[in-house]
């Protein structure tokens, strides 16, 4: 698996080596990314052949991943995320749905792929931008640090860092099972806190209704 995710990673640099420097900026971080999956796609085709993996069609949008190859049996789902590298700009590190995520490494027995794209203002050219790196990981290779889940819909997961920032702790040889481990204990948390809110919630919701909706306060 390492190595064609390296191989992978190889692929997309040259595929992008005349946009390192100066790829025109757009209006917004959607925008930006959308123009960086335009040129995969266009490209998609000619880096599975390059890695000796079938491609698979373009998902649509229902699903957790942007592509997707079949290499050695294995699916693969890659996730493309665009990093804006300048300190000022909020980046909140969303992956997706909790159920999501899980159903497609356990239901779909399938490795759902971060691809990481590390972006800044060009120096030359503030109105362009630089890619400064390419990385990408499995994602339940991702040291357990990185991973947290926030209270939207039945819980969302997002990333605490970048990519490139854990790139080195990657666990390359932790089986599934030991993700599972982490990650359900994660979610386990979560929903018990998500639960103890949502009851205190609605105690909140029952004194103002019983003090004649005079005042509020959670």
């Amino acid at each position: 698996m390492q190595g064609y995710i390296v191989s992978l990673t190889e692929e997309l640099d040259s595929v992008f080596a005349d946009y390192k420097s100066g790829l025109t900026a757009r209006e917004d971080s959607r925008a930006f990314g959308a123009m960086i999956e335009k040129r995969i796609t266009d490209n998609w085709t000619a880096i599975c052949h390059n890695l000796h993996s079938e491609p698979v069609p373009n998902p649509g949008r229902r699903t957790i991943y942007d592509f997707a190859s079949l290499h050695l049996g294995q699916f693969y789902g890659f996730d493309v995320k665009t990093k804006d590298l300048d300190k000022s700009k909020y980046s909140d590190g969303g992956v997706c749905a909790v159920g999501n995520l899980l159903k497609f490494l356990a239901n779909d027995k399938a490795t759902f792929v971060v691809v990481e794209f590390g972006h800044t203002s060009a120096k030359e050219n503030k109105s362009l931008r630089d890619i400064e790196y390419i990385r990408a990981a499995p994602f339940h290779l991702l040291p357990s640090d990185i991973l947290r889940i926030e209270n939207l819909g039945t819980g969302q997961v997002r990333l605490n860092y970048s990519i490139n920032q854990v790139y080195e702790e990657v666990s390359w040889d932790r089986p599934l099972e030991s993700f599972f481990d982490i990650f359900v204990d994660l979610a386990i948390r979560h929903y018990e806190r998500v639960g103890r809110d949502a009851q205190s919630r609605i105690q909140a919701m029952r004194k103002f209704r019983d003090n004649g909706y005079t005042s509020f306060s959670f």
